[in-house]
């Protein structure tokens, strides 16, 4: 059975860098590195938060990342 819950990468500016289907059970800590495939570089996490809901309100696990320099 698939779960509607989904695991949801944005950018600081609220735009989506890519997903993944449900939701991926990695340890989540603030700075953590985390490269995006099609994405050039690399990322930290910046904060993170989950929202229950519809699978059109993209429900799931919402990782923001900002650019690693």
């Amino acid at each position: 059975m698939t779960s509607i819950y989904k695991t949801f990468f944005y950018d600081i500016d609220g735009s989506l860098l890519g997903s993944a289907n449900d939701i991926l059970p990695i340890p989540l800590k603030i700075g953590m590195q985390i490269t995006i495939h099609g994405c050039e570089g690399t990322f930290e996490v910046s904060e993170w938060n989950f929202h229950h809901g519809h699978p059109d309100e993209y429900a799931g696990l919402r990782i923001v990342l900002k650019r690693s320099f």
